[in-house]
């Protein structure tokens, strides 16, 4: 994340802390659709993405006033997406296998019979093989290459170690570079 949207976000949750409600508004309107889609990378779901963002809103709101470097808020609050995604995951595992399975009858069918451009064959291709990956190869590419987070900071948000996200990021490219020929 680069520094002055840190700085940014640092000196709205002063602002929030101190008492300004409006900082927090802000601090929503920057940061919800983000936390959304860091829940929807375990979901699926669109609308449980949103409960779980929500739902991240309320506990951030709790202890704000907690937060040691708020320059870290960002990384703290996508923590929270993430563990609260991961618990939401734990507790309808059955579920999600069967949506799963649901997903795989539908790519079955011959998608050269479909009139699509040859741009669009290869996002879909490249879609279907993210899909494919693990759970924690699909968090860290998105964090990585659509978030724009480093290492250290993935590393901080999934409270995995450096080495982890290396390995999960080179493991994932890997399994792409054969998926996708």
């Amino acid at each position: 994340m680069k520094r002055s949207k840190k700085m940014e976000d640092s000196w709205l949750v002063t602002q929030y802390c101190n008492g300004h409600q409006k900082a927090m508004a802000v601090l929503v309107k920057r940061w919800h659709l983000r936390f959304c889609k860091q829940a929807y990378t375990y979901t699926y779901d669109a609308d449980i993405a949103k409960d779980i963002a929500q739902d991240t809103w309320v506990t951030i709101l709790k202890n704000i006033h907690s937060i040691e470097q708020p320059d870290k808020f960002g990384a703290w609050g996508l923590t929270i997406v993430t563990k609260k995604s991961i618990d939401w995951y734990r507790k309808s595992k059955r579920v999600q296998e069967k949506q799963q399975e649901i997903l795989s009858e539908k790519e079955t069918f011959n998608i050269e019979e479909m009139d699509v451009s040859g741009n669009q064959l290869e996002k879909e291709k490249l879609k279907r093989a993210i899909a494919s990956l693990s759970k924690e190869q699909q968090s860290v590419l998105t964090l990585f290459y659509v978030e724009s987070y480093g290492i250290s900071e993935i590393s901080e948000i999934l409270k995995i170690s450096k080495g982890t996200v290396k390995s999960r990021l080179y493991y994932a490219r890997e399994k792409l570079k054969t998926i996708r020929k």
